[in-house]
């Protein structure tokens, strides 16, 4: 079952990303919390509620040849978000094309990468001061094609970042890392985010774990199912900063273009929250295989799911050709797992061409594996991401693939890496394409 969790920081929250911290930097610490910083820090509110293996999480799981030092529970965690919340409204991150509309271009006048062959051309001409969050209604009059929007008006439904958060820089001593003492002489400048005080982060979560050797499915958030325990509190980002947690039952409503829009040949997908996206490059080699070459760069804009451009043996044609399957109905009753497969193979690839992108500048990330008695800990590796607000536009062959792309986007984080942690979340809505 999927919940609703509502945090409410009890004190400042440090959450930096993977840029140096020097010189006269402040420590860009007040940052959005990004989906895995959510993800790890509930995983880590399971972990310290119950350190020691539980009679109600079963038998443990394991797997042939699986190292000795991993110890995963609670592995089915999944999550989405956080979004700020102020009173009852939740707020979104701003679509990057928010007031424009997509027109065709000839190749004479641009210089796109391929597949790209459209562009987002703006309504509005000069400046214009835009939001870093919209609320569900307005996101939804865009998901519904309205491409004109009064910022002065609809202000509401609009909100800057100092609306919802702030943030708070106090001055430190520096820390020798190697001895743990003060170095002389030298201060530090960090930055914390705070929260206003009607504001608040919400998500959504669901942890259902199928029990070994019986058919029951245990749900961690249920605390009839704990023996009356339950998460209460989170600790979020660095520095230990704590925030209560409220669960109820039900799934958080993200944003929905109108029931009553009729599909055209432009799909545009846009993300709700960051992804990382690695076409071109090739998987790791088996065990016991040789290590592979990667053939050509890892394009952090392109989805893998879209034909990469770095192939030769692709037609020039057929770059940026979507390779999601059509969806096919559930697994029957009685029916095998071959032959379910082979159901998903029959019905093919849907029909659907990327040609469009409005991408904003990548969100450079990290994190770090705390030591334990069975392994090192250190610095986990900086991933670029694809920020939230960044939109696809899909050219589909026909109305059926325009709806059969949207129900395989809509809500499906469709990230190439940490997906379960909420990455590659979107929406998706049917534009038209002018001339320009």
């Amino acid at each position: 079952m999927k919940h609703t969790l509502e945090l409410v920081p009890r004190d400042l929250l440090f959450l930096r990303d993977a840029r140096p911290m020097e010189a006269a930097d402040a420590g860009l610490g007040a940052n959005w919390p990004r989906p895995d910083q959510l993800y790890h820090a509930l995983l880590s509110a399971f972990h310290l509620r119950w350190p020691q293996r539980q009679p109600w999480e079963g038998e443990e799981h394991t797997r042939r040849g699986e190292r000795e030092d991993i110890a995963f529970r609670f592995g089915a965690l999944k999550t989405v978000g956080p979004f700020p919340k102020k009173g009852a409204d939740v707020f979104f991150p701003r679509p990057l094309d928010l007031g424009m509309e997509l027109v065709a271009l000839d190749d004479a006048e641009t210089d796109l990468p391929a597949p790209l062959q459209y562009a987002f051309k703006p309504k509005a001409m000069g400046k214009v001061s835009l939001p870093q969050w919209i609320s569900r209604k307005t996101y939804e009059r865009y998901l519904g094609g309205e491409t004109v929007f009064d910022f002065n008006k609809d202000k509401p439904d609009y909100a800057d970042d100092s609306l919802l958060y702030g943030a708070d820089r106090q001055i430190g001593i520096a820390i020798d890392p190697v001895t743990g003492m003060t170095v002389e002489h030298k201060l530090y400048q960090a930055e914390y985010l705070r929260l206003r005080d009607d504001a608040s982060l919400v998500c959504e979560a669901s942890c259902e774990m199928k029990l070994k050797r019986q058919d029951s499915v245990l749900d961690a958030y249920d605390s009839k199912q704990t023996v009356g325990e339950r998460v209460e509190q989170v600790v979020l980002g660095g520095q230990q900063g704590m925030c209560s947690l409220t669960i109820s039952e039900g799934e958080l409503t993200l944003p929905k273009r109108p029931e009553d829009t009729k599909p055209t040949r432009f799909v545009r997908w846009t993300l709700l929250t960051p992804a990382v996206f690695q076409a071109g490059k090739e998987p790791e080699a088996k065990s016991g295989e040789p290590s592979r070459k990667q053939e050509g760069p890892v394009h952090g804009w392109l989805p893998a799911w879209c034909l990469r451009t770095d192939s030769e043996r692709i037609y020039r044609d057929d770059i940026g050709k979507v390779m999601l399957s059509r969806p096919v109905e559930p697994r029957r009753a009685g029916e095998s797992r071959q032959d379910w497969k082979a159901r998903q193979k029959a019905a093919g690839t849907i029909g659907a061409k990327l040609v469009a992108a409005r991408v904003d500048k990548p969100l450079a990330f990290s994190g770090w594996n705390l030591a334990t008695d069975r392994t090192p800990g250190g610095p986990k590796p900086t991933m670029l991401a694809v920020p939230a607000g960044s939109c696809y536009v899909f050219e589909c062959d026909t109305p059926d693939d325009a709806l059969a792309l949207a129900a395989a986007l809509d809500g499906v984080p469709r990230s190439d890496l940490l997906g379960s942690n909420g990455f590659g979340i979107g929406v998706c809505s049917f534009v038209e394409c002018q001339t320009p």
